[in-house]
């Protein structure tokens, strides 16, 4: 706060506590001051008591020295102690009208914001400045305080005599008003001991020019006769009148009058009068120094005199424990003395005469606090205080506690405790309770009103708010004062505003003033609540307590003793709020947070403006209420029918603009918060008669689910098409958020349109562009929530914009609801960063345009549960209801492997009967090698009408697509859904549809799309596992186990068909004995079958090596993926898959047919995407179909057909795609080989960082392969034995097999003998063999060094020997293999860390040696 705010607080208590001079003059001093403006002589030199510099040294009480620097007086013309009548409410009520009248119109003070309370403002604005009324009243309240028994500041401390030399005997007319009554008046009330002062001056009037020659002889007189307490003035030197000053002077020299009558006289009625006419700037200096002469010469001195005698005659009062004990014995003792002191006044109360000790002790702390003196002063006063609490004279004892707080706050002393808050408070206390004056609260808002100034002085605002809410509320206008200035207070205390207890105190102060008939004042507290309570989110939550701190080194805790009445006051504002419902304080500040405050709030100044005819300000109080959901129920029906009222008399007013009754109307629909409709919750809905979402959306060339278009890319501002004619329907969301209930009537849509293009309809209103209906009537209950559509049918081509709803509340009140919703945030620019800029908001609009495609798309029997494995049949029809044919429709599935698509038919063309997914077939082929398309395509998109299937990319699958579709024509698809796995499913189905002249862009990736959306359920049926066991006949063949379990508790399955499929395995039974009866699972029950994994061609083992074969494929497409600057672009050959299939009843199941194959197909890409995309995260997907084929050589692909039995009629399938026999493929590290020919890729830095993570990824995955399995085989046929003697000698043929596609091995091969193995199990050998050791051995050479290309054989010829025909195992054997080394580019990281190996059998390897 300025040092100028915080002087003036204190100036303003030593102002009204400064020294009076009874200030008498002859006649020719009253014409002399009359010709200049003035009533008297007191007026002429009231500017120049104040702010008297002094600059002086004088003693206090005790003697001490101290500096004066400079006082202040005031001049008086009659002194009198009038026993006047106390102030009456109507008194004070008229005060403060007039003070709030001579101020501006009230407005906000500068911390109440827009958007709350501003806190800088709050913390550093002086609090003075925020009602300037409040200052009017405070000084003219204590400026007006009458001369009373009690205290003597208003006795004048000197009588200044001024007579005029002009008069004939100037001696004469000064000593007839020294014998003056008014003289006689201040001398009864004299000091004990002491004489008058009195101030002799001669006055000097300029205009009486003859006079000047003897002026000075006149005043030679009046000194000899009276002394040097005499003075010469001379005035009125503007002897020319208006003609010598000019008037800049004349107005400032009438500026210091009219500055000190505003200071103190604010209410006087300002006029234009001119003061000091006659009077230059050499006549105010002369007058400011013969005030100050005066003062420094004679008043100060005098007083001084005064203190010092009564300082001596009060001395026995004064000098301690010894002279109290006496007075106390005087006291109780003698009787006589108090009747001697005392009396009792008109008023009952119990005074001091004038002589007595205690009114000296009075006299002497009041002289000594009117020269500054506040610690002597203070200590006198609580000797006098003692001794007027002893007597009871409480009138005395008040004025004494008073001016002890005053002394102490004054003289600035810091203490560790707030004595002064509990004497100011005893004070108050005793003028309001003990006294029996009427003057009592009079005295005691002066004692409140100083110590609020002397608190601001300090800055100690944490009591501000008890000490005014302690002053006596004896009228409406000051309480509410009092309240106003308590909730200032509040934004003062502490480093944050406390805005909860300003916004409670300021709603006090508005009652009060609304009491007091002060409605503009009761509107701006109310005003000021409504705003600060919008802050109340942002104040930290503070408690309640009576606990404070104070500012600086002064802390104390304070404990209202008018807690009590506090309370009361909040309970009767509760009621307030209620308006005749019981409402508590609690349920007001606890429960609803501060809602039914908001709501007196808005009613009260809504009816304020009601009644100022301010109707347009009313509907925004009263529009405020309605959106207050807990709001009592009787009170939101109050509400509701004084806003209908206030609709239906602002109706019937005419609206005018001048004069002080100025009607304000409000025109057009009313925006209100009832009904609730979230215009987020709207829902714009093409052809609502049809199921589905209806929008414009983006199909993707990956395949992936079409989206909704993103802003520019697709070139469209627009998501939402329709076509002219199409019925559009909006559905809104209304809720009522008040607990009564509502009625809406006539309820429609506010729309813009805008014209496409040149057309002829660019000029065309909404009216004839658009039909849109009209709901009559909506009934909403209390808090119930419905929803309402309204239809728009547009009829021109352009695009329409919804900007909000209309209706009739209650069948009387327009109203609109906006419904328009800010876009997305700009933060292109630095402007857009720095303010809050949205893009226009396309949400809830649409495009109509008449060459957009109009079908009537219709998805019928979508099952809702399946059983895993069956197939259901569902029917998919388009129609095109439109006018323009249809060129392009596809269709999306979100579960490929869920769906199968049959081809179109034209509806009229269903003469050929559907056969179904499952075709029969009685010869069903055990082995057929049948080539396939090996393409790994995204099965997801059909086209089914048009022939831009490249317009999809390649993964589009086309099912014999139609040409077009013409209008009025339609077609069925018919859709197998299957329950591919278990668990609950979202299918989702996209139908999207172009036309060829569409407005929106040609190209098949935009359409307009029907989604559609089921929830499946698949419950289990069959359980089916696969295993795999090595054979014992061959290391290359495998044994392949399908077990099968019946997981229905009621239904057996008869298992109809296995089929396996692979590019190098042919599967055969391992036993033909499962005839139909045994191929029947019961409930519950399962059943085993073993299959033989066997190369097809055991001759043809290099093929795989060729350039066509699928791992070739990949190894140069991964190849060129990483070194070439070229990515890949081909696909894959076709490849020869062989067909095993195993048949247990009469008639099997065609694999072949087109619908199976490419169901099968979708299942198989559906898996082999997958694993690619958790074995090579680092290769993008759309990559996948041009580097990886759909089938590999070695990879087996199983299906299970069955039908259920029980009349259910359910058939289905399970699969079980890639299985893995356990053989090592790593033919991918091939290509991490650099190609021989060609220019290497230049890399970049960022791009080797990628191509080195994935080399190191495939490397990785291809040596944990090879280190987990085998990477030779060794195989051993025996051919016929011979007899040679005793023995019988065959012929056997050893053949190592290489699985590696990348190394070649230079081998060892150690046959080894049953009685050789013990020197080989000493050596470490882990060989497990448990036949007769003589029972056979090898002939001739045993050892074989030779080599084996990658993926190759090796064949190697031995003998045997044994002694009788039969089955042995000749599963011994050692295979020291090395990886052959080629120098390539291989980075290290693709290296092996382990090439080297030594093999044993890792089973037995049984062989028949039979005869010839």
């Amino acid at each position: 706060m300025p040092r100028a705010s915080l002087a003036q607080k204190k100036d303003f208590v030593t102002k009204a506590f400064c020294p009076r001079i009874l200030a008498l003059a002859s006649a020719g001093v009253q014409d002399a001051c009359a010709v200049n403006g003035f009533d008297s002589f007191a007026d002429l030199l009231s500017p120049f008591g104040q702010d008297v510099l002094t600059q002086i040294t004088i003693q206090d009480g005790q003697g001490a020295p101290y500096f004066l620097d400079k006082i202040n007086v005031r001049f008086t013309t009659d002194f009198v102690i009038e026993k006047s009548p106390a102030h009456s409410s109507s008194d004070v009520d008229s005060l403060v009208k007039t003070c709030a009248a001579a101020c501006i119109e009230p407005a906000n003070p500068s911390f109440v914001g827009s958007d709350g309370v501003v806190l800088e403002a709050a913390i550093a604005d002086d609090i003075s400045t925020w009602a300037p009324w409040y200052t009017l009243f405070r000084q003219q309240w204590v400026g007006d305080m009458q001369a009373s028994e009690h205290e003597t500041f208003m006795i004048p401390v000197a009588c200044l005599l001024v007579a005029s030399g002009s008069e004939a005997d100037p001696i004469g007319a000064l000593r007839a008003l020294q014998a003056s009554a008014a003289v006689q008046r201040v001398l009864t009330c004299g000091d004990g001991g002491t004489k008058m002062l009195f101030y002799y001056m001669l006055l000097h009037d300029g205009r009486d020019t003859a006079a000047l020659q003897t002026i000075d002889l006149q005043f030679d007189q009046v000194r000899k006769t009276f002394g040097q307490n005499s003075a010469l003035l001379k005035i009125n030197t503007n002897t020319d009148l208006l003609g010598a000053a000019d008037a800049s002077e004349r107005v400032k020299i009438s500026s210091i009058w009219s500055s000190d009558i505003a200071a103190t006289r604010p209410l006087v009625a300002h006029t234009d009068t001119s003061y000091g006419e006659m009077l230059t700037m050499r006549d105010v200096a002369a007058l400011r120094d013969a005030v100050k002469l005066m003062l420094v010469r004679s008043v100060v001195p005098h007083m001084q005199y005064v203190i010092r005698v009564l300082s001596d005659q009060t001395a026995s009062e004064r000098r301690g424990i010894t002279g109290r004990l006496f007075s106390a014995g005087r006291r109780y003792l003698n009787t006589s003395s108090k009747a001697e002191n005392t009396y009792v006044g008109a008023d009952g109360e119990v005074y001091y005469r004038h002589k007595s000790p205690e009114a000296m002790l009075r006299r002497l702390a009041d002289c000594s606090f009117m020269l500054k003196d506040y610690r002597f002063a203070q200590s006198v006063y609580q000797i006098a205080r003692r001794d007027f609490q002893s007597e009871k004279a409480w009138m005395c004892y008040a004025g004494a506690q008073e001016m002890i707080g005053v002394c102490k706050l004054l003289w600035e002393v810091q203490t560790t405790k707030a004595e002064f808050d509990s004497i100011f408070e005893d004070a108050v206390l005793t003028y309001t309770h003990k006294t029996r004056t009427p003057r009592r609260y009079s005295l005691a808002v002066r004692c409140t009103v100083v110590y609020y100034e002397l608190l601001k002085h300090h800055r100690f605002y944490v009591f501000a708010p008890g000490a005014l809410l302690r002053g006596p509320a004896f009228s409406a206008s000051l309480t509410a004062l009092l309240n106003e200035q308590a909730a200032y207070s509040y934004l003062k205390v502490g480093s944050r505003p406390n805005v909860r207890k300003f916004a409670f105190y300021a709603m006090l102060a508005s009652q009060s003033y609304q009491k007091a008939g002060m409605s503009d004042l009761a509107s701006c507290c109310l005003r000021m609540v409504r705003v600060s309570l919008k802050s109340r989110s942002q104040e930290p939550l503070r408690v309640d307590s009576d606990d404070e701190k104070d500012h600086g080194k002064l802390t104390a805790e304070i404990k209202s003793p008018t807690r009590a009445s506090m309370d009361e006051k909040a309970a009767a504002l509760g009621a307030a709020t209620g308006d005749g419902v019981n409402m508590d304080k609690t349920s007001v500040t606890a429960k609803t947070k501060w809602a039914a405050i908001d709501s007196y709030i808005n009613h009260e100044l809504g009816r304020q403006s009601m009644a100022a005819h301010n109707f347009d300000e009313a509907f925004q109080y009263f529009m405020a209420l309605m959106g207050d959901e807990k709001t009592p129920p009787k009170l939101q029906s109050k509400y509701l029918q004084e806003l209908l009222q206030l609709f239906l008399e602002s109706s019937d007013q005419p609206a005018t603009g001048d004069g002080s009754n100025s009607v304000v109307k409000h025109t057009g629909p009313i925006e209100l918060s009832i009904p609730s409709i979230d215009p987020q919750l709207v829902r714009i809905i093409m052809s609502p008669e049809l199921e589905g979402e209806d929008a414009m959306l983006e199909w993707r060339l990956d395949g992936s689910s079409p989206s909704k278009l993103s802003g520019g890319s697709s070139g469209l501002q627009q998501t939402r098409f329709c076509s002219v004619g199409e019925v559009v329907a909006v559905l809104l969301v209304v809720t009522n958020p008040l607990v009564i209930g509502v009625t809406l009537n006539n309820l429609t849509l506010e729309c813009a349109f805008e014209a496409a293009g040149d057309s002829a309809a660019a000029g065309a209103s909404v009216d004839s562009a658009l039909d849109i209906s009209t709901v009559t009537t909506v009934i909403l209950e209390g808090e119930q929530t419905t929803m309402v559509t309204v239809q728009i049918t547009p009829r021109r081509a352009g695009s329409v914009s919804i900007l909000g709803a209309k209706y009739l509340l209650c069948d009387i009140l327009p109203t609109f609801k906006s419904l328009v919703l800010p876009g997305r945030r700009m933060n292109d620019t630095k402007e857009q960063r720095m303010s809050v800029v949205h893009t226009p908001d396309t949400t809830l609009g649409f495009s109509v345009s008449s060459d957009l495609p109009r079908l009537e798309i219709t998805v019928d029997d979508l099952p809702d549960t399946l059983m895993s494995g069956s197939m259901h049949r569902a029917c998919l029809r388009v129609a095109n209801s439109g006018e323009l044919p249809c060129h392009s429709v596809a269709m999306w599935v979100s579960h490929p492997s869920f769906v199968g698509v049959r081809p179109p038919r034209l509806c009229g063309d269903e003469d050929e009967e559907d056969a179904g997914m499952y075709v029969s077939w009685p010869d069903v082929a055990k082995h057929e090698r049948i080539q396939v398309p090996n393409v790994l395509r995204d099965y997801s998109t059909f086209v089914l009408v048009g022939q831009q299937a490249d317009a999809l990319g390649s993964s589009a699958h086309c099912v014999e697509p139609l040409i077009s579709l013409g209008p009025g024509e339609a077609f069925t698809v018919p859709i197998w859904i299957r329950g591919d796995r278990v668990g609950a499913h979202t299918l989702s189905l996209c139908i999207g549809a172009n036309s060829a002249a569409a407005a929106v862009p040609k190209d098949l990736t935009v359409m307009r799309s029907r989604r559609f959306e089921v929830d499946l359920l698949v419950t289990p049926s069959l359980r089916v596992n696969a295993f795999v066991r090595p054979s014992t006949r061959s290391p290359r063949e495998r044994l392949l186990g399908v077990e099968v379990e019946n997981m229905h508790a009621e239904l057996s399955v008869q298992l109809v068909q296995t089929t396996f499929t692979s590019g190098f395995y042919e599967l055969v039974p391992v036993s033909n004995s499962l005839g139909p009866r045994k191929a029947l699972v019961g409930p519950r029950q399962s059943i085993s079958m073993v299959y033989r994994a066997r190369p097809h061609d055991m001759t043809q083992s290099d093929r795989l090596l060729r350039a066509d074969s699928p791992e070739m494929f990949a190894v140069r497409a991964l190849r060129q993926f990483i070194y070439s600057s070229e990515k890949p672009a081909s696909t894959p050959g076709a490849i020869d898959l062989i067909y095993s299939n195993n048949v247990f009843t009469d008639e099997g199941i065609d694999c072949k047919h087109h619908s199976l194959q490419s169901y099968i197909m979708r299942s198989q890409a559906h898996r082999r995407r997958n694993t690619l995309r958790s074995g090579y995260p680092l290769i993008p997907d759309k990559y996948h179909s041009v580097m990886f084929p759909l089938f590999e050589s070695f990879g087996i692909d199983f299906v299970l057909f069955w039908s259920q039995i029980g009349g259910s009629g359910r058939a289905g399938h399970h699969s079980i795609s890639g299985i893995d026999l356990g053989v090592p493929h790593d033919y991918l590290v091939e290509g991490l080989n650099p190609p021989t020919e060609g220019a290497a890729r230049t890399w970049l830095s960022d791009t080797m960082h990628d191509r080195e993570a994935l080399i190191h990824s495939i490397a990785s995955r291809s040596e944990a392969a090879l280190r987990s399995e085998r990477p030779l085989d060794v195989t051993i046929r025996v051919d016929a034995a011979q007899k040679s003697g005793p023995l019988h000698v065959a012929d056997v043929a050893v053949s190592v097999f290489n699985h590696s596609w990348r190394y070649g091995y230079q081998f060892t091969l150690d046959l080894l003998s049953p009685n050789e193995l013990d020197e080989f199990l000493v050596e470490g050998a882990k060989i497990d063999y448990s036949g007769s050791r003589a029972a056979w051995s090898w002939l001739g050479e045993t050892s074989y060094s030779a080599s084996v290309e990658p993926h190759g054989l090796t064949v190697l010829h031995a003998r045997l020997s044994c002694y009788a025909p039969g089955t042995i195992d000749v599963a011994l054997w050692r295979l020291q293999a090395s990886a052959s080394m080629e120098p390539t580019a291989v980075p290290a990281v693709a290296s092996s860390r382990n090439l080297d190996c030594v093999l044993y059998p890792a089973q037995p390897h049984f062989v028949h040696v039979g005869a010839i």
